[in-house]
């Protein structure tokens, strides 16, 4: 069984507040790395266009010690999270920055269309991992399948954020974090673990921000809850993932590995 540690590199609380990067603190983010490292787990990361310039800092930081990066939109607009604009804007920045073009995309907040994946096969990304398939952004979204799949038949893979119980609870950090970590670990104990098993987490959801004083109910409300215990959390669910005896690998290494493969 696999298990992917996914970031999206996006501002702050993104598209909750104007772009601002408190969050991207270089000796936090050294904190990270340090415990991804300590428990072997390479981390997969998903950044916004916009973002490669604005905080290069982090960025070269992330990339000198081996993450793997995709693309995240160009602006992380809530209201334009698949368009061909913020896909090809996105593409063009990232190439810039890392001298290649993104083998894969996740929309903002998740929201991607059968327009965006269209989008994006024409583009020839070879993966995209937005899908909740879960009640969040929207109910809709339920009708996705929790396991890998080619949208409409296409090339295009994609490989949904995971999701576990009846309820399709989503395995991110700002979950775990709302509903606390005991609670959470009670529910994954008795919960089958989907393959792979696709962890999402934000740098807010780490550690507190000044910029958290900007928010506005009811989002200052849930991101309040155990707002300066995200890396102890994170560390947790990766001692959990040990026992269960999951392989940690990248998105890009199961999206290749699957690349040939019927969904």
């Amino acid at each position: 069984m696999t298990a992917c540690i996914t970031l999206d590199l996006e501002p702050d609380y993104g598209g909750r507040l104007a772009p601002t990067y408190t969050a991207w603190d270089p000796d936090r983010v050294e904190r990270l790395l340090a415990l991804l490292a300590a428990h072997g787990a390479p981390l997969t990361v998903f950044v916004v266009g916009e973002s490669l310039s604005a905080q290069p800092r982090v960025v070269e930081r992330l990339r000198s010690r081996g993450a793997e990066f995709h693309l995240h939109s160009f602006s992380h607009n809530l209201s334009q999270p698949d368009t061909l604009d913020e896909i090809r804007r996105g593409a063009t920045a990232f190439e810039a920055c890392f001298g290649r073009r993104p083998e894969g995309y996740r929309a903002p907040e998740g929201r991607i269309s059968a327009a965006g994946w269209s989008r994006l096969e024409a583009e020839g990304f070879l993966f995209d991992s937005s899908v909740f398939p879960s009640f969040w952004p929207a109910a809709r979204y339920l009708r996705f399948s929790p396991r890998p799949f080619r949208p409409e038949g296409g090339r295009l893979l994609e490989l949904p954020i995971s999701t576990v119980t009846a309820g399709r609870l989503i395995v991110s950090l700002s979950w775990m974090k709302l509903l606390g970590w005991e609670v959470y670990r009670r529910l994954l104990e008795h919960a089958e673990l989907p393959e792979p098993l696709v962890f999402d987490m934000h740098l807010h959801d780490l550690w507190e921000t000044p910029s958290f004083e900007q928010l506005r109910a009811p989002w200052r409300w849930i991101y309040r809850r155990n707002r300066s215990d995200g890396l102890r959390i994170l560390e947790a669910f990766l001692r959990f993932l040990a026992a269960r005896g999951q392989r940690l690998t990248t998105l890009g290494a199961v999206a290749r590995g699957l690349a040939d493969t019927p969904c």
